[in-house]
């Protein structure tokens, strides 16, 4: 950002040659792209008057902003979350003279909806044509993910029906995807059979919703007929899609076949990653079956995998449940020792495993590390230490922690 201000001062004041509006644009545009503002509110709204100071040289100095100005700051503003802004621009640009391009509207159906102003963003789109403009696909489909994102997946179908141009198939992605969600599988490939016979061809997202769709129902059936036929239209699973499958396997107490997925997986080309590693670790503890356990962590060591608050959660879970609760105490120092830190479902989980075969006092020590490293006891660290005062007659000491 420093460099870029600092030749962006040294060319507005060079006298010859002098800079033209698109030398302008081609740093506006490193800027605004390159340069991610602040996430903090305080910090971002000092970002926006600096970029704006751009704005307000490159007019002192006598060159005329031109459309392709106009919509690096309108899509600024609006990717940014200052569709207001984006706005007041849009304003500007209109008095100065210069006709906005389909792109800057789809930059503020955008920026509309990154506000979650989902209505508005409906009513620009229905204002376009009065505007002069005819929505494109992508004007579209922003609307309809929206649309998706606030619940209203009605809307969203409603919609795509109204196009004036032809869906593609991430249009089609996002509402078969909204539609699984909901469980409405019946919809979801009512559209996804829609799709097919428009002659738009899925891909591995639309077939990676459909056969969450069918997972969450339970239909594992239906979800490996979908995934056969996803192979055999020739696109390739990824990682996501493994993963799922991997997981409602492992749930459902047959961790080897979802070992055997990860086989598959390997065979495909398909690296496996450290999520992958992490639902079959917890799978093979759920079942007691640590030696293979200590394989997987062999494994995950060859490939060069990091663990990561995830997969020793799920060690410590798989431990403490087995009633290994020294095991799990051993990786939660191991955990600390390699830097990860641990979040509140680890403590969680070794102060019911603490707890459960009676080590309430070391629980009691836990409770209080965890405090003192800044994490705030939720109502299940208080539920399960107070449930483990009171079974060794500690009623006092549960009352302190009540009032903690």
């Amino acid at each position: 950002m420093g460099e870029a201000l600092h030749l962006f001062d040294k060319l507005t004041a060079a006298k010859h040659p002098k800079p033209d509006v698109s030398t302008y644009n081609i740093l506006f545009t490193s800027v605004t792209r390159k340069n991610h503002p602040p996430t903090t509110s305080s910090s971002s709204s000092n970002f926006f008057p600096t970029i704006f100071s751009l704005l307000n040289k490159l007019n002192r100095s006598g060159t005329t902003p031109d459309t392709i100005t106009y919509a690096i700051f309108i899509d600024f503003c609006g990717r940014y979350n200052n569709v207001d802004l984006a706005f007041a621009v849009f304003s500007c640009m209109l008095r100065r003279g210069w006709i906005p391009d389909i792109i800057i509207v789809s930059s503020l159906l955008n920026g509309l909806c990154v506000k979650k102003r989902y209505s508005a963003a409906a009513q620009l789109l229905d204002k376009m044509p009065q505007l002069g403009f005819v929505p494109n696909v992508v004007s579209y489909t922003t609307v309809i993910k929206g649309h998706c994102d606030s619940g209203n997946t009605d809307l969203a179908i409603d919609v795509l029906r109204k196009m004036h141009a032809e869906p593609n198939v991430f249009t089609y992605s996002i509402v078969i995807n909204a539609r699984c969600r909901q469980g409405n599988m019946t919809s979801a490939s009512e559209l996804f059979e829609e799709m097919v016979s428009m002659g738009i061809q899925p891909n591995v997202v639309t077939y990676t919703s459909i056969i969450r769709g069918h997972l969450v129902i339970g239909r594992w059936k239906e979800a490996i007929r979908i995934f056969k036929e996803m192979v055999d239209r020739g696109l390739a699973p990824n990682a996501v899609t493994f993963n799922m499958l991997m997981d409602y396997l492992c749930d459902s107490g047959n961790t080897v076949e979802a070992h055997k997925l990860l086989n598959l997986m390997v065979e495909r080309g398909e690296k496996p990653d450290i999520i992958t590693y992490t639902i079959l670790l917890h799978g093979y503890c759920l079942e007691g079956r640590f030696e293979k356990v200590d394989e997987l962590l062999s494994s995950m060591s060859r490939e060069g995998l990091r663990h990561d608050v995830r997969s020793y959660n799920a060690l410590i879970d798989g431990y403490s449940k087995s009633q290994k609760v020294d095991e799990a105490m051993d990786v939660f120092k191991k955990m600390q020792q390699e830097g990860v830190q641990p979040n509140a479902i680890t403590y969680n989980t070794l102060l019911d495993g603490l707890c459960k075969i009676g080590k309430v006092e070391e629980a009691e020590d836990l409770f209080r590390q965890m405090v003192t490293q800044g994490l705030s006891p939720d109502i299940i660290t208080y539920t399960t230490l107070i449930d483990g005062l009171c079974k060794i007659g500690k009623k006092e000491c549960s009352e302190k922690v009540i009032n903690y």
